[in-house]
């Protein structure tokens, strides 16, 4: 077995002494497999997204969701590959005067890598990752605006946002360049120089970035589109409109978070950290490993208890409500998001108990305003969204923050070294500009999505270009624009389902083979009754029960 000394030398070789990476060979290869394994995680979040949305709508609009999230992944490759990778990441470097490599770019949006041209093949990794968190921004919407959606309007839709909402928030966050980002560097920039704050703001993974973004786009599809016929009566009350498969729920949910280990720790973009650094890239995704298991586990648990508080406070029946634990617990992996390689363990259980609380609130604040959300995708990702952005600026801690992003990157001490510390969170003894750069930030992506949503969504509306019309809606989109029912027989546990077309590719049989099946048996029933009646046996001559008895 090698002794310490030999590994150390060994692994020492590995490393140059270029000042860009300094990174050779092997490491540097897996830093970019690390990339690459936590890209292909969030994309299979997918299926996660799939199953979750399958199971949260009716059974006669699977069809519709599914393909949903088909365009998701489909429709937002093009237009990340085409617009959205180039306004978020398209700045040239520069050596500025004094004496650091900046991006000749301006603080709101990149211009290079139309269609990734100019962007060399060995960056073609970030691509994919970063799309993946694109789709994902893309896909929180379609639960929101579920089971009354045309699907060429989310074809559009889908593209809009990956091409050019979604890349001019992370251009603002995420590149070199952006205004709040916490990467900028130096004071050479084309439209000011400087950190936001004398800070930056922390989005570590994108509770800003992508959940508030798809929240608030959610919120402002669901507004312009309206409730799903009868969610609401004339009177105000709400009628319940169930999914139909909570099995699927919670298996999507499972794949959720599992796709949130790629997630949350992926973001860190590497594992292996540059000899000298003051990064400590291993420890920063562990950290976040941890704390992604641990804030879902309180939130869930809190959202759990607090529903069957609230139900109790209602109803006066107590029961255990699987479906508000499910959705705490993607609230509470949300709001984590943004600071789940800047807190610590405990924070992120404490974050992860304010989400439980303020999702089953949110959710009922949605009703309240009439705003049908069939997946409470507003609840779970702009509320806390929102809250997970907000979090960081009180809980951050200055060694995390060191540990992932390194020192302040243009201040120095007094003895001339580059070693001051990066601006932390309230609650850890900050001094409140990280937390000012946080609400700044989000109050920005708020407007900026609403803006731009509202605007889309009413064209779409204007168009007649949005919306199915009601004799469609009410047969249930399979039936009427997917070629059938996604099940082979109807769910006859939902009248709803009743009269809908069938698929005969699935079932194996047409709508009239089925309706003269059903008729035979009816007659065959029929005919068993009257043998019954005459003679007080069943067919098989066996003496019928008595009344009051047990047959079933």
């Amino acid at each position: 077995m090698a002794t310490p000394e030999a590994i150390t030398e060994a692994v020492t070789a590995l490393y140059d002494n270029d000042l860009t990476t300094g990174i050779l060979g092997p490491f540097a290869e897996l830093n970019q497999e690390f990339v690459l394994a936590s890209g292909y995680l969030v994309f299979f979040m997918h299926c996660g997204f799939a199953m979750l949305s399958i199971g949260c709508v009716r059974a006669k609009f699977a069809k519709h969701i599914a393909i949903l999230i088909l365009v998701d992944a489909t429709a937002s490759a093009l237009g990340f590959y085409l617009f959205g990778y180039a306004f978020a990441y398209g700045d040239a470097s520069i050596t500025t005067p004094d004496g650091l490599v900046n991006p000749a770019g301006n603080g709101f949006i990149g211009k290079y890598y139309f269609a990734l041209h100019g962007l060399a093949p060995g960056q073609y990794y970030t691509w994919l990752f970063q799309w993946t968190f694109a789709a994902t921004a893309c896909t929180i919407v379609s639960g929101a605006i579920a089971e009354r959606t045309r699907f060429e309007a989310y074809i559009l839709y889908s593209l809009f946002m990956s091409a050019w909402v979604y890349p001019v928030i992370v251009h603002s966050i995420w590149s070199s360049s952006g205004w709040a980002s916490m990467f900028r560097k130096g004071t050479f920039i084309s439209g000011g120089g400087g950190l936001l704050f004398g800070s930056g703001a922390i989005d570590f993974a994108g509770s800003g970035a992508v959940h508030m973004t798809g929240g608030y786009a959610a919120f402002a599809g669901a507004w312009v589109l309206g409730p799903r016929i009868g969610r609401f009566l004339p009177d105000g009350t709400s009628v319940d409109m169930a999914g139909h498969n909570t099995s699927l729920f919670v298996l999507g949910v499972m794949i959720l978070w599992f796709g949130w280990y790629g997630f949350n720790p992926g973001s860190q973009l590497a594992i292996v950290s540059a000899p000298g650094s003051t990064s400590f890239y291993a420890n920063a995704v562990a950290n976040a490993a941890v704390t992604t298991s641990l804030a879902p586990a309180a939130s869930g648990l809190t959202g759990l208890f607090l529903t069957a508080i609230l139900l109790k406070m209602k109803t006066g029946k107590h029961h255990w409500d699987i479906m508000a634990m499910g959705n705490a617990t993607l609230a509470g992996l949300v709001a984590i998001t943004s600071g789940t390689s800047t807190v610590y363990p405990w924070a992120a259980i404490v974050i992860g108990i304010v989400a439980g609380i303020i999702y089953p609130l949110a959710s009922r604040l949605m009703v309240m305003l009439k705003v049908d959300d069939p997946l409470d995708a507003i609840a779970v990702h702009a509320f806390n969204g929102t809250w997970g952005v907000i979090a960081v600026g009180l809980f951050a801690g200055e060694s995390l923050i060191t540990q992932s992003y390194g020192f302040h990157p243009y201040l120095t001490s007094a003895s001339g070294a580059a070693d001051v510390p990066r601006n932390y969170g309230c609650f850890m003894g900050g001094n409140g500009r990280l937390l000012a750069a946080q609400i700044v930030y989000a109050i920005w992506l708020g407007g900026w999505v609403l803006v731009n949503m509202f605007i889309f969504w009413y064209i779409l509306k204007l168009l007649g270009w949005f919306r199915v019309n009601a004799a469609d809606e009410a047969a249930g989109l399979d039936a009427s624009h997917h070629g059938g029912s996604a099940y082979p027989v109807d769910l006859d546990d939902d009248a709803s389902h009743k009269g809908s077309s069938y698929n005969g590719n699935q079932s194996g049989y047409n709508k009239g083979e089925l309706d003269q099946i059903r008729s035979e048996l009816a007659a065959l029933r029929q005919s068993v009754g009257k043998n019954r009646t005459a003679d007080g046996h069943t067919g098989n001559g066996v003496p019928t029960e008595a009344p009051g008895s047990n047959m079933v």
